[in-house]
């Protein structure tokens, strides 16, 4: 089956029914995406979990406009790809450390409640940055939790510059700081557990 034209499935894409420019696009670029993430330390499944959360990345875009042909399909869909895995392998790190915080408690002379504890807070935390967004969730965590230049960042967004970046890290903040404001338990909570900064 020949693929479709870039301009002709960006079209299709923005049409009440994309079922067919989809499955065009799952037909030509999923085996290549699940290839890419293989060569980059990832398993089979990862790469279709990949490859789903990219469509929908690419889809959102050319939907609102944020992508229209720039560049090919299959070029865009790849740097998206592989920024979603960076992402993924970066959060999986975090969350193996977590895991050995659970596990050797003791060690660290943590008690069980302070585990627990611990555990109900990373879910809290998780339910407040769900309420400020995907992009917000995004652009904090990259900025504050993984060390990445507003340089590093604007290659990861669609925005004009760096200033328009800023200014969006800065709502996200203030959104962050009401949502958790307005959460007097898990800002006690955080307080408690000074620990699991080390």
């Amino acid at each position: 089956m020949t693929l479709t034209s870039n301009t002709d499935l960006l079209i299709q894409l923005k049409q009440a029914d994309i079922s067919g420019a989809v499955k065009q696009l799952y037909d030509h670029y999923f085996e290549g995406i699940i290839a890419q993430i293989c060569a980059n330390g990832g398993a089979r499944e990862d790469g279709a979990d990949i490859f789903q959360e990219a469509m929908l990345v690419l889809i959102e875009k050319v939907q609102n406009g944020q992508f229209r042909g720039e560049s090919s399909i299959k070029t865009f869909l790849s740097a998206i790809a592989r920024n979603l895995w960076l992402y993924e392998l970066r959060t999986r790190g975090r969350r193996k450390k977590r895991e050995v915080v659970y596990m050797h408690a003791e060690s660290t002379e943590i008690t069980a409640s302070e585990a627990t504890l611990v555990k109900q807070t990373d879910t809290d935390l998780s339910e407040v940055f769900s309420q400020i967004g995907d992009t917000c969730k995004k652009i904090l965590t990259g900025f504050y939790y993984e060390d990445k230049s507003m340089k590093e960042l604007l290659s990861q967004f669609d925005y004009q510059n760096e200033q328009v970046l800023r200014n969006k890290k800065s709502g996200c903040m203030k959104k962050l700081k009401e949502l958790l404001t307005n959460n007097t338990t898990l800002l006690q909570h955080l307080k408690s557990i000074h620990f699991y900064e080390q």
